[in-house]
């Protein structure tokens, strides 16, 4: 069994939140998409919000078919949002919408996990904490022949105690303000919740409003967290 809590809050009440999670039956997507400034024109009518969206569902119900890769999930995932475009955008403009991946699928003996760009993936197996990121893959967006570039993997359900599925946004405590390390992520997930550690990255940024401690491109950025947690016998 595998039980996911999640949480999720918009850097900015001037911008929507272009992170998105989903979640179903043993299986959690987790993306974040590229942000851009506001006012360039994308080619894209319908906005990253929608992309992100419509990629991430498509993405989640891949993975439940457990004949499929997670890496032929996002692949299919990406050709099918290009057809929901319906012809009415430029797919091929620089800006055209992208996004970020992470994905966990639990099978019968084995989870399976996908993580494209900067996202990143914390596996907890018998304490020992390993955490997964793929900057420099590529973003997710009108290509599907990314997910070839993805970090893919699987492990044994055996021992795997933990998992969460992080966005930049959500990472800030370890990578880039050194407030915390992986391990202790987990633990304050565990005892406190998705919703909990996101205070705690918006306490610190708080303290460092202007970026002069921790320089940033964005005071707050999106925040998304689903946090796994596996009944091993």
């Amino acid at each position: 069994m595998m039980r996911i809590t999640w949480a999720t809050d918009q850097g900015s009440p001037a911008r929507p939140n272009e992170d998105f999670v989903a979640t179903a039956l043993g299986a959690a997507v987790v993306l974040d998409g590229m942000s851009i400034d506001m006012s360039l024109e994308t080619g894209c009518v319908h906005g990253r919000p929608w992309y992100v969206g419509q990629l991430a569902t498509r993405l989640l119900t891949g993975l439940l078919d457990h004949r499929v890769s997670p890496a032929t999930a996002l692949a299919q995932a990406i050709a099918e949002t290009a057809d929901a475009h319906d012809g009415r955008c430029d797919l091929s403009h620089p800006w055209t919408p992208a996004t970020t991946v992470v994905a966990l699928r639990a099978r019968d003996r084995a989870a399976d996990y996908l993580v494209l760009s900067d996202s990143t993936l914390l596996l907890d197996r018998d304490g020992r904490v390993t955490a997964l990121t793929a900057d420099g893959s590529g973003f997710a967006a009108a290509d599907p022949r990314v997910a070839e570039r993805a970090r893919v993997g699987s492990v044994p359900i055996a021992g795997l105690r933990r998992a969460a599925l992080l966005t930049d946004g959500a990472t800030r405590l370890v990578d880039r303000f050194g407030l915390t390390d992986w391990p202790q992520t987990l633990t304050t997930l565990a005892e406190r919740g998705p919703a909990a550690l996101i205070e705690q990255v918006r306490e610190a940024e708080r303290t460092d409003p202007d970026g002069r401690r921790w320089p940033r491109n964005k005071p707050h950025d999106d925040a998304t967290v689903a946090f796994c947690e596996f009944a091993n016998p």
